[in-house]
């Protein structure tokens, strides 16, 4: 397209692509379903070429303002002809022009009301196994409400570390970048159209989301206690813990993850101690906190970081639920009598949260559930913390904060 013709574009043109990667990506079961209509088989059978110019030139034509369905269409054409499907650039074309005259189409997408799955795969552009297990687990107005919240474009938020909210809100808009202190989460929201970079010069600290954040706080690690991160990249959580903890240690069993972390302990001049470690053998003994925010489906930052819902498959969960459970054992081995085990994911999958730490009860007798910092909307009947898109407008979330007890 002719933004590729930029080798340094502007940042309003930054944006503008920015939203059209992020907006094919992340409504790429709805345009498929209009491209089909007019393409004679599935969008995902072409070659990875034509598809790409399909869906972009499709989302610039139904779902930007200011783009001509004329320069979507030809800067299409153009695209292909680029590469090595050139010869495809006449069924592009025709494609498009078609999509121009028909748009969405009152037919296109099957009747939420007879076909809630159907409606919410497509024009929700979700994978269909997802939709099943989310209308099972939470009932079809709610996974209608999520499927919504994961296809509007996530807010960019902060959390200063060194200063309260209050304070970095101060600064922030001081110099002139707009930002105001959200309502959970010890963090600020950013004015859309700051950039993070910017932010990130005024007020020392991360760019986190406020599920993340409630995370964070719900760790609650006990006064004086050192808290050992043990899936610590890419460093939010572990930079942000270093001001409510005596220190931490920031552990991951990737060196190449783990540069991010050290980039930014040393932007924060953070007390952190960084070591490479796999956390189901944690190299870790006496450190009165143990944090495992363990590897997840992620299926709860789908609006953040759309072609996961793409990526993430049913085999995945299966093979992640394995894992977690392999980590949490590791790090329940270096707990101390009376120290702390916090649990945590950015999934929405019950076998990845209340079920696995049910699971992890059964098997540990010596642990309770004790609560942590939270607003009380924020916590179930089990004292964990839980985080939900379409309840909170943040990201999803999840953790069980758990006291090893004599026992």
């Amino acid at each position: 397209m002719a933004w590729e013709s930029s080798s340094a574009p502007s940042s309003p043109r930054r944006a503008w692509i920015r939203a059209l990667v992020y907006g094919t990506v992340r409504l790429r079961g709805r345009l498929d379903r209009v491209l089909e209509r007019h393409c004679g088989g599935p969008v995902r059978e072409f070659d990875p070429e034509v598809r790409t110019a399909l869906r972009m030139g499709a989302y610039q034509i139904l779902e930007m303002d200011g783009v001509p369905d004329y320069a979507a269409v030809s800067q299409s054409v153009a695209q292909v002809k680029r590469t090595r499907r050139r010869g495809a650039a006449g069924l592009v074309n025709a494609v498009l022009r078609n999509v121009t005259a028909v748009r969405y189409g009152q037919q296109a997408f099957p009747d939420p009301a007879e076909d809630l799955a159907g409606y919410l795969e497509t024009w929700g552009s979700h994978p269909r196994w997802m939709v099943r297990r989310w209308i099972r687990h939470f009932g079809a107005g709610a996974a209608r409400r999520l499927i919504d919240a994961n296809n509007r474009e996530p807010a960019v938020y902060l959390r200063p570390v060194g200063m309260d909210a209050a304070e970095a809100e101060h600064a922030l808009n001081r110099a002139g970048l707009h930002a105001s202190v959200a309502n959970a989460g010890s963090v600020c929201r950013l004015r859309r159209g700051v950039d993070p970079g910017d932010a990130l010069r005024v007020v020392p600290g991360v760019i986190q989301d406020p599920a993340a954040s409630l995370v964070v706080d719900y760790v609650s690690p006990d006064r004086g206690s050192v808290v050992a991160d043990l899936c610590a990249a890419p460093g939010g959580k572990a930079m942000a813990l270093t001001d409510i903890a005596s220190g931490v240690v920031a552990a991951d069993r990737s060196r190449q993850r783990l540069a991010r972390v050290s980039e930014a302990r040393r932007r924060l001049s953070a007390r952190a101690w960084l070591v490479v470690a796999d956390a189901r053998f944690p190299p870790v003994h006496g450190a009165g906190t143990v944090l495992v925010d363990v590897p997840c489906t992620g299926t709860g930052t789908l609006r953040r970081h759309p072609d996961g819902r793409w990526r993430v498959t049913e085999h995945d969960l299966r093979v992640l639920t394995d894992v977690q459970r392999r980590i949490l054992r590791g790090a329940a081995a270096v707990v101390p009598r009376g120290g702390l085990l916090v649990y945590a994911t950015c999934a929405l999958e019950p076998e990845e949260n209340w079920g696995q730490v049910k699971r992890f009860l059964a098997r540990h007798p010596d642990f309770r559930v004790q609560p942590g910092e939270a607003p009380e909307r924020f916590l179930d009947s089990h004292g964990c913390l839980v985080v939900l898109p379409h309840e909170s407008g943040f990201d999803g979330a999840f953790a069980a904060r758990l006291r090893r007890v004599d026992g």
